[in-house]
């Protein structure tokens, strides 16, 4: 690139000329270098539209899976009576169960321990033996047409012939003994006062399997005690230890579905010798629960009214739904995204467009223009 200097200006009409040799090459760089700009503010804004979007889903899904482990909440139901049976007010209750027509009472205290049979018609104790005194009898079940009944920190249980209440054997184990049932399939679970149970194998009485705990509104609850399983891999009754309730638990999640007052039963037949509610056993002939408790002064059966789903059925049914449906939840943020987002994103956008549009048409003057003006 030449100059062409003339004796007037000379100075001046040379950088004239420079200038309008190198203003489109300017012009040229500035405009990419805006334009290089302008896309990094539009990619920033898509980026941040993104990341709205995505976070709101992410929520969603967030929210999708912490509902499928949503715990259960507790459903608070009223025993109702059906019948009512003399019990004997000096037994310390601590298992029951029925065989054959007959209730099957364990009954504790050292010294005073003793395993019993029943008549459910009248009440009256139709035999019974004693347990040594320097043992703390405990729960109480049915396996295999023999008896087990656990000792509270013997660490020692007793095998009884179901008929004869004839001691056959017996069989060890850790921990304190509260609680014991027996499902259809000889699925043994035990209690020892915590807020977890332990299955028993079945074939060796002293090996206990992975706990399950036992959550009320997703919160452990302790002090389980006496039990009744009477459905294969359905709920599981228990007492709660110096209360006048039994809870129904989901023996697959641990969740507690139902519970039971008894506080009424107590007020209304029982009296200010009654101690707390122990004692649960299903009669598979009617479908009804024998309930009593230590030192209470009737025998109770009841119609332990639940719903037609258990936990597990529940928990079936709400990821089946959600499968198939969007939340409500969901739609409503979407709609909100709709209303509030869409509405201030394309203002920007436009802004942004129009910028860049503007720039463009901004194009620099032809270097003739200024040739010409300084031939003037």
């Amino acid at each position: 690139m030449f100059c062409r200097l003339s004796a007037v200006n000379r100075g001046t009409s040379c950088l004239l000329q420079v200038n309008a040799r190198l203003r489109p090459i300017l012009t040229s760089m500035e405009h990419r270098s805006y334009m290089i700009k302008q896309g990094g503010s539009r990619k920033s804004v898509s980026f941040l539209f993104f990341i709205i979007v995505f976070s709101s889903f992410s929520s969603f899904v967030s929210s999708d899976n912490s509902s499928l482990n949503d715990y259960y909440e507790v459903e608070i139901l009223d025993p109702q009576i059906i019948d009512i049976v003399p019990h004997d007010s000096s037994a310390f209750t601590q298992g029951l169960l029925i065989h054959d027509g007959k209730l099957y009472e364990s009954t504790g205290l050292y010294g005073e321990s003793s395993l019993r049979i029943v008549n459910t018609t009248t009440g009256q104790v139709e035999k019974i033996i004693e347990v040594p005194d320097n043992f703390f009898a405990e729960g109480l079940a049915m396996m295999n047409n023999s008896l087990l009944q656990l000792t509270w920190k013997g660490n020692l249980g007793f095998i009884y012939n179901s008929s004869s209440l004839e001691l056959t054997g017996n069989f060890t184990y850790d921990g304190e003994g509260w609680g014991l049932c027996n499902t259809q399939m000889d699925n043994l679970w035990l209690s020892d006062g915590s807020y977890q149970l332990f299955k028993i194998s079945s074939e060796n009485l002293s090996l206990f399997e992975a706990p399950l705990t036992v959550k009320y509104n997703n919160s452990p609850i302790n002090q389980l005690n006496e039990l009744e399983c009477p459905f294969e891999n359905g709920l599981i009754y228990a007492n709660v230890w110096l209360e006048d309730r039994i809870i129904a638990i989901n023996s697959s999640s641990g969740d507690v579905c139902f519970e039971y007052d008894f506080t009424a039963i107590r007020s209304q037949y029982e009296n200010e010798n009654s101690k707390e509610l122990n004692g649960i056993a299903f009669d598979p002939n009617n479908s009804l629960f024998w309930v009593t408790g230590k030192n209470w002064s009737n025998y109770y059966l009841v119609d332990l009214q639940f719903s037609s789903q258990d936990c597990k059925l529940v928990e079936q049914t709400d990821i089946c739904c959600e499968d198939k449906n969007m939340p409500p939840l969901q739609i409503l943020v979407i709609i909100l995204l709709g209303i509030f987002v869409m509405p201030f994103s394309w203002p920007l956008f436009g802004l942004i467009f129009y910028k860049l549009f503007r720039r463009q048409t901004q194009l620099p003057p032809p270097s003739g223009i200024i040739e010409d003006t300084r031939g003037e």
